[in-house]
């Protein structure tokens, strides 16, 4: 398979022996945003960076991943001015008029005021996710480019351990818009496939696991059940790398 700059992040994903190949790609990605945003010679001291991190904010997964990242000053500075900036603009937001009590034929509309638009509005921002998405759309597009250009490719994908459900969706969902007709209908096919036929195998691991819990099959091998929950929860929720902690 020929390798580009650009392909090596999804070869080497889809070579690797995991239950998403797109969770990798997108964990590989969330490393990268955080070591960007808080790592050394970090983006966060760039007054231009600093506006955009202090106006976006962060979601609570990254919150908790910067957190754990050994730089707790480099986050503090961080926290404090996206504090100043937030209690700027919701002082100006404030002085509008109180909500008043709703009446009878109006009890199960929500509440909709500049208080809370801002809040809502703020809690679908992130400065971590926004970074991640720039380029995460342009692996995506290079996943079906390959699938094209390379039979070798073809085979690997095929060969896959399946993916999350959240993945499966969303190549579901672009297959249509980068593929050409000639590839469009294996490709679909190929991924309805490679998804059931892995999350059936996933399924019954932690079935296994579940049995091994039962004293009457303690004496019985584990089989492919010892990880079947860490694997599951790619499966279902993409939030683990399919390796044991």
């Amino acid at each position: 398979m020929k390798e580009k700059l650009y392909t090596i992040p999804i070869q080497d994903a889809f070579a690797k022996d995991c239950e998403c190949p797109v969770c990798e790609i997108y964990r590989k990605l969330e490393e990268n945003a955080i070591n960007y945003t808080i790592g050394p010679g970090a983006s966060y001291m760039e007054e231009d960076i600093r506006a955009q991190s202090d106006k976006e904010g962060f979601c609570q997964k990254h919150l908790k991943m910067l957190y754990e990242y050994n730089n707790k000053l480099g986050l503090a500075m961080m926290l404090k001015t996206n504090m100043d900036r937030t209690i700027k603009e919701l002082e100006q937001v404030s002085k509008a008029s109180l909500p008043q009590p709703n009446s009878m034929f109006k009890k199960k509309e929500i509440l909709s005021h500049p208080i809370t638009d801002y809040i809502e509005k703020s809690e679908k921002e992130c400065f971590v996710c926004g970074y991640i998405n720039q380029t995460f759309q342009s692996y995506l597009m290079t996943i079906f480019y390959l699938y094209e250009r390379e039979e070798d490719f073809r085979k690997q994908f095929a060969e896959a351990k399946g993916f999350c459900i959240n993945h499966y969706k969303v190549l579901f969902q672009q297959a249509p818009r980068y593929l050409n007709k000639k590839y469009l209908e294996t490709f679909l096919t190929t991924l309805n496939q490679s998804f059931l036929n892995n999350y059936k195998r996933v399924r019954d691991d932690l079935e296994w696991f579940i049995r091994k819990n039962d004293y009457r099959y303690k004496e019985e091998p584990w089989k492919n059940g010892r990880d079947a929950l860490p694997r599951a929860l790619t499966k279902v929720g993409s939030i683990w790398n399919g390796e044991e902690s």
